[in-house]
C-alpha cells in the first residue's frame, strides 16, 4: 500500500473516531441530533384543568424582524393605524404598558441573537402556545408556561444552562438552580423566576415547576388526561370548521376562574341600571352565567371569530332560559326572511328570533319607573289598556317571534307637505314584525291614531290631528298610515304598513316603498342585501345559524353618521345644570352670604345670587361648546376612520339554556 493511501486511511479513521467521539460526547451531555420531534400537537402537553390557552401554528409567517408584523407595512400605509397611533388613546395606553420601551428591549434581544437569526428561527417558527392559571386579582401573576417547537439551536440553549459557568451566565447576573427536568433561572432583569425544560423538539418555559412536569407526566401516559384529549378541545377547537393551513389562534378561558381571580361581583351588565339598553341586556345575558369559552380566531385573510361558550345553570334566570330555548334560524331563513328585504346598500341589519311576550316583557322591566308609569298612564288614558301588561299580552298574541332591523341614509327626496321636524339629520330605519293577527295590529294601530292628542301627534296646522291615511303609489298601492310628531328626531313622522304578511314600522314612508319594492322586484334598481356578494360570502360562513344575526357595512354608515356628529357630541354631553346651579349657589352663599340657606332667600338676595351665578352657568356652557363638543368630535370622527377601515363586518349569535355560539366576521382588507 503506497504511504499516500496509508495516510488517507489513518485520517479516516481518525475523522471517524473523532466524529463518533463528538457525536457520542454532544449526545450524552447536550442532546441527539437524531432524536424524533414530538409527534403530537403542543396542546398534549397542557393539563386538562388550565384556566386559560392560547396557541398558533405557523408563527414562522407571522414576523418579520421581531417583534415587527410580517403585514406591518401594510397596516401603516393605512388611514385607520395613522389615526389610531397619533390619538390621545393610543397614547394613554402606550405610556401606560411602556409599550414603547418593551418594544425597544424585544428588539434589543433579538439582536443578540447569533448569526442575524430571528425569535421564530430560533424556536422553530411553528406551534406556539401558553397555558396556565389565573392568581390572584393581578392578572400578571398568573402562572404560565410557554410551549414552542424548537429547532437545533433552541434545543442547544437549553442543554447549555446546565453549564452557567461555560455561557457566563452568573456573570450576567442570572442564578441558576438545576432540578428534576428542569433548570430555573433567575435574577438580572427577570421579573419571576423561570422554570425551563424540554421534551424532544418542545421548549417549555414557565413560572412554576409544576407545569412542565405534568407536561412530563402527560407524555409518559401517552396524553391521556391533557387538553388535548378534552371533550371541548376535540369538539371546538380540533373538529372546527377551520382553514386549510390551520393556522387560527386557538382560545379557552374558564371565565368563571378568571372572575374570581379578579373578584367581579354581578350582576354584570346591571338589569337595575339607569339605562334602558344595559337594564335590558342585563335582563337578557350575564357575564357570570359565562363559565367557559372556546373556539378560533384567523387573521389570514379576513377576521374570523368562532366561539362556543358554557353556561352555569344557576345564574340563568327562567326569562333568560325561555327566551334560549327558543328556535332559531338557519342561514336560508335569515337571507329567505330578511335579508331579502333590505336594500344592498344598508347600513345596518340585524334578525331576530325572540319569544314577543317574553322580550317585550322584559323591555318594560328595563324602563325607567317614572317612563314605565307615563306610558302606562297613556295607554290605560285611551280606555282600552288598563296596563302595560295587557297590552304586552296582547302583541304577544299578535306578533309572530321574529323581527328585522334595517338601516339605510336617508337619501330621499324630501316631502315639501310632509310633516314638520327638528332639522336634524338622521338615517332611514324601518322595523319588520311578522304578525299572526293581523286585526290586532290594525286595533292597536287606530287606537294611538284615534288618540292622538294624548300620543303628541299632530298636523301642520294647529288642531290638526297628526294621523294620516295614505296609499303607497310605489310598492303595490298599499294603504299606509302617518303619525306625525315633532318628537321624533329628522323626519317628524312614523308611518306604518300591512303587507304581503309584513308589518313594517318606519321614520319615512318612502322607506316602506323602498323596503316593498326591494322584496317583490329585486331589480337593479332594487338590489337585495340577500344578493349582496359580500354578505353572501360573510353568511356561507356561519354555519350554525342563531337567535340574531347582525351585519354592517361601514360605507353606507359611516357618512350618515358624520352629518349627525355634532349633534350626537352635544347629547353626550349630559349636565344636570339644575344641580350645577344648586352647588354654585351654595357655595357663593358659603362665600358672601354667610347664614342664609338656598330656598330661603330674600328677593333681594335671590337677584345678588343670581347675578354672580348666572355668568358662570353661561361660561360652562360656552367652554362646552367651544372645548368639549369638538373634543367628542374628534373623537367621534377617529372611530368612524376605523370603522371605515372594515369594509363590511357580521356577527350571529346563538343561544341554549346550556351554551352558546357566537360567530364574528370583518372583512379589513389592507394595501397591497
Amino acid at each position: 500500500m503506497s504511504s499516500k493511501k496509508r495516510l488517507l486511511k489513518i485520517t479516516a479513521i481518525v475523522l471517524g473516531v473523532v466524529a463518533f467521539t463528538g457525536y457520542f460526547a454532544f449526545s450524552t451531555f447536550l442532546f441527539s441530533p437524531l432524536e424524533a420531534d414530538l409527534e403530537a400537537d403542543v396542546a398534549a402537553l397542557v393539563p386538562r384543568d388550565v384556566d386559560f390557552y392560547a396557541a398558533r401554528a405557523r408563527n414562522d409567517e407571522a414576523f418579520g424582524d421581531f417583534p415587527r408584523l410580517a403585514v406591518q407595512d401594510r397596516i401603516d400605509r393605512t388611514d385607520a393605524w395613522q389615526t389610531w397611533i397619533k390619538s390621545p388613546e393610543y397614547a394613554d395606553l402606550a405610556r401606560d404598558m411602556k409599550l414603547e420601551q418593551s418594544l425597544t428591549q424585544l428588539a434589543q434581544a433579538a439582536d443578540q441573537l447569533p448569526l442575524g437569526m430571528q425569535p421564530q428561527d430560533v424556536y422553530g417558527g411553528g406551534d406556539l402556545a401558553v397555558a396556565g392559571y389565573f392568581r390572584g386579582k393581578d392578572l400578571a401573576q398568573a402562572d404560565w408556561c410557554v410551549y414552542g417547537r424548537a429547532n437545533w439551536l433552541a434545543k442547544l440553549a437549553v442543554a447549555l444552562l446546565n453549564t452557567p459557568d461555560v455561557i457566563g451566565l452568573k456573570e450576567q447576573g442570572f442564578t441558576v438552580e438545576n432540578g428534576e427536568g428542569w433548570v430555573a433561572l433567575s435574577g438580572s432583569r427577570l421579573p419571576r423566576k423561570l422554570y425551563i425544560a424540554r421534551i424532544k423538539d418542545v421548549v417549555m418555559v414557565a413560572t412554576q415547576a409544576e407545569l412542565p412536569q405534568k407536561a412530563r407526566a402527560l407524555e409518559a401516559q401517552a396524553f391521556a388526561d391533557s387538553f388535548y384529549q378534552s371533550a371541548i378541545y376535540f369538539d371546538h377547537v380540533q373538529n372546527a370548521d377551520r382553514n386549510a393551513a390551520r393556522d387560527e389562534v386557538e382560545l379557552y378561558v374558564n371565565t368563571k376562574k378568571l372572575q374570581e381571580a379578579l373578584q367581579v361581583r354581578g350582576p354584570l351588565p346591571n338589569p337595575g341600571a339607569q339605562d334602558f339598553g344595559e337594564a335590558l341586556l342585563g335582563r337578557l345575558v350575564q357575564a357570570p352565567a359565562v363559565k367557559s369559552v372556546v373556539g378560533t380566531m384567523d387573521l389570514s385573510q379576513e377576521f374570523r371569530l368562532d366561539v362556543h361558550g358554557e353556561f352555569t345553570s344557576e345564574a340563568i334566570t327562567p326569562e333568560m332560559a325561555r327566551i334560549y330555548r327558543a328556535r332559531g334560524f338557519d342561514n336560508e331563513e335569515l337571507l329567505r326572511e330578511g335579508a331579502i328585504l333590505a336594500p344592498a346598500d344598508a347600513a345596518f341589519f340585524a334578525y331576530l328570533r325572540a319569544p314577543t311576550g317574553d322580550l317585550l316583557r322584559n323591555m318594560v322591566a328595563s324602563m325607567e319607573p317614572a317612563l314605565r308609569t307615563n306610558l302606562e298612564d297613556l295607554f290605560r288614558n285611551t280606555g282600552k289598556y288598563p296596563t302595560l301588561d295587557g297590552l304586552v299580552s296582547e302583541l304577544d298574541g299578535a306578533l309572530r317571534d321574529r323581527a328585522a332591523f334595517i338601516v339605510r341614509p336617508n337619501d330621499y327626496t324630501p316631502d315639501p307637505n310632509g310633516p314638520p321636524n327638528d332639522g336634524s339629520v338622521v338615517p332611514a330605519w324601518a322595523l319588520v314584525l311578522w304578525p299572526k293577527n293581523v286585526d290586532a295590529v290594525v286595533a292597536l294601530r287606530d287606537t294611538i291614531g284615534t288618540n292622538s292628542a294624548k300620543f303628541g301627534l299632530q298636523g301642520r296646522t294647529p288642531g290638526e290631528a297628526g294621523y294620516f291615511r295614505n296609499v303607497l303609489n310605489e310598492g303595490g298601492g298599499f294603504e299606509i298610515r302617518e303619525f306625525w310628531s315633532r318628537f321624533v328626531p329628522g323626519t317628524g313622522m312614523i308611518a306604518t304598513c300591512n303587507a304581503g304578511g309584513m308589518t313594517i314600522v318606519s321614520n319615512s314612508f318612502k322607506m316602506l316603498s323602498h323596503i316593498l319594492l326591494t322584496a317583490t322586484q329585486s331589480s337593479a334598481q332594487y338590489p337585495r342585501l340577500a344578493d349582496d356578494p359580500t354578505f353572501l360570502a360573510l353568511t356561507r360562513t356561519m354555519r350554525t345559524g342563531g337567535h340574531i344575526a347582525a351585519y354592517i357595512n361601514p360605507k353606507s354608515l359611516v357618512p350618515v353618521l358624520r352629518l349627525g356628529a355634532r349633534r350626537q357630541a352635544e347629547d353626550a354631553l349630559v349636565v344636570d345644570w339644575r344641580a350645577e346651579r344648586a352647588r354654585l349657589e351654595d357655595k357663593v352663599l358659603r362665600e358672601r352670604f354667610p347664614g342664609e340657606k338656598r330656598g330661603q332667600l330674600s328677593p333681594a338676595v335671590q337677584e345678588q345670587v343670581d347675578a354672580i351665578v348666572d355668568p358662570q352657568l353661561e361660561k360652562m356652557e360656552r367652554d362646552m361648546q367651544t372645548q368639549q363638543v369638538p373634543q367628542l368630535m374628534a373623537a367621534q370622527e377617529r372611530l368612524y376612520t376605523y370603522a371605515s377601515a372594515m369594509r363590511a363586518g357580521m356577527v350571529m349569535l346563538r343561544l341554549d339554556p346550556k351554551s352558546f355560539e357566537l360567530a364574528v366576521r370583518a372583512i379589513v382588507p389592507l394595501p397591497e
